[in-house]
């Protein structure tokens, strides 16, 4: 009775240290990775011991309730990215105090980002374990300290995302007070009419609101989300969001596709800026600015405005040492 007694202590003991050893590597999720913290937050990443996942490893650690995110969209996230080898986190956007923005889907980001992340839903925080096949590659990233066969252990949390043929939520405003029309879908690129003998203003006036937007009003010393078509004061294109970019020896050819690259003043050393009118108007408008002349190529000067339309707006980024 009393061998009996002591394999079935063994035999329990054994399940009992079999348990704890489960819940010990039940700690980490997929590819061995434990993520910290909630969407928004900065989070913490440890993983298990050993050699990561050859494979890429995805895992949505919450789900968004959002569109899911289509290829070719400009695509708005918070990230954080850290070496599997050594634990270094060589960026992250959370500590700039706002989200970047990068194509998705169409080779502007590196392969991992474009594979993992089409697909899964805005307000999402995803998992990518990425191996160096579809990193940075051979070459890696010296000035990030990644070598040729290193593993990215990414967290990202989607913030949002705009196409070109993103619909505005607006509805048209009945003062446009502009001698230049306006027309086009709020889901397409504006066309304008500019009467004949049209002259530059002096001095840029406030910005004409021709579709009135229902979101938020944005605020100064922020950084937009948004589509472009400059004009001179003939009606003749210059410039479009909507005009995809040629291959260049950095990259592949890129489609059109909307931009962060519009800056509402005061900028980060209180400068002013053509776009810092658009304080104070709704996001999902549609606007025209008038822009300040410039020079060209020979010294000269060069009229403009543009149409833009306001698809999102997030604070901008902190500049390194605030």
């Amino acid at each position: 009775m009393r061998k009996l007694l002591s394999l079935v202590a063994v035999v329990a003991l054994g399940a009992s240290m079999a348990a704890c050893g489960s819940d010990k590597k039940s700690e980490f999720g997929a590819g061995g990775i434990k993520v910290t913290s909630d969407f928004g937050q900065k989070p913490t990443i440890t993983h298990r011991e050993g050699e990561p996942d050859k494979a890429l490893v995805t895992e949505v650690l919450k789900e968004g309730d959002g569109p899911e995110v289509k290829k070719g969209e400009l695509l708005t996230a918070n990230y954080l990215g850290q070496i599997w080898r050594d634990g270094k986190v060589f960026d992250n956007s959370y500590d700039r105090g706002a989200p970047s923005s990068f194509p998705i889907g169409v080779g502007g980001v590196i392969g991992g980002w474009d594979e993992g992340l089409v697909g899964k839903k805005i307000g999402s925080r995803v998992m990518l374990s990425i191996p160096s096949d579809k990193g940075y590659k051979e070459k890696g990233n010296e000035q990030a300290g990644i070598k040729g066969d290193d593993t990215l252990i990414f967290v990202v949390d989607l913030v949002g995302a705009a196409a070109n043929d993103t619909k505005l939520d607006a509805e048209p405003a009945t003062s446009a007070n502009s001698k230049i029309k306006v027309t086009g879908e709020l889901n397409g690129e504006p066309k304008v009419t500019v009467p004949a003998g049209t002259k530059p203003p002096a001095k840029p006036g406030k910005p004409v609101v021709i579709a009135l937007g229902k979101g938020k009003p944005v605020a100064a010393g922020s950084q937009l989300i948004g589509r472009y078509v400059v004009f001179d004061y003939t009606g003749k294109k210059q410039a479009s969001t909507w005009d995809g970019q040629p291959a260049s020896q950095t990259g592949p050819a890129q489609p059109g596709a909307p931009t962060d690259q519009l800056q509402v003043g005061p900028g980060p050393g209180g400068q002013k800026g053509a776009l810092d009118g658009i304080a104070g108007i709704p996001i999902g408008s549609r606007v025209l600015v008038e822009l300040p002349p410039t020079k060209d190529a020979k010294g000269k000067a060069v009229n403009a405005f543009a149409v833009i339309d306001i698809l999102n707006a997030f604070p901008a980024p902190k500049q390194q040492g605030q």
